[in-house]
């Protein structure tokens, strides 16, 4: 049976890395629910939870997004943001 491999935890600033790279790859608007998903598929490859919601509250902090769903923390791109991610 093949060993599976362990996967090295990402650092707070690669998390930020990848998903600024994510967002602005994205379609726009940001569709319905990418967020969360895109934050389900970054925990999956090492990055942890706390690290993608310090980055979420920056971006909130400096305005670039807003939460349109606080359960599933699904948001969308502000005019600040547009300028940030594209």
């Amino acid at each position: 049976m093949a060993e599976k491999k362990k996967r090295v935890p990402a650092t707070p600033e690669e998390t930020r890395h990848l998903l600024r790279k994510a967002v602005s790859c994205a379609p726009r608007p940001l569709p319905a629910g990418f967020f969360p998903g895109l934050m389900a598929r970054s925990e999956e490859e090492g990055c942890s939870r706390s690290d993608m919601l310090d980055t979420l509250d920056e971006w909130l902090n400096y305005g670039y997004c807003r939460i349109i769903d606080p359960i599933s923390q699904d948001i969308e791109i502000t005019a600040e943001g547009e300028s940030f991610f594209y």
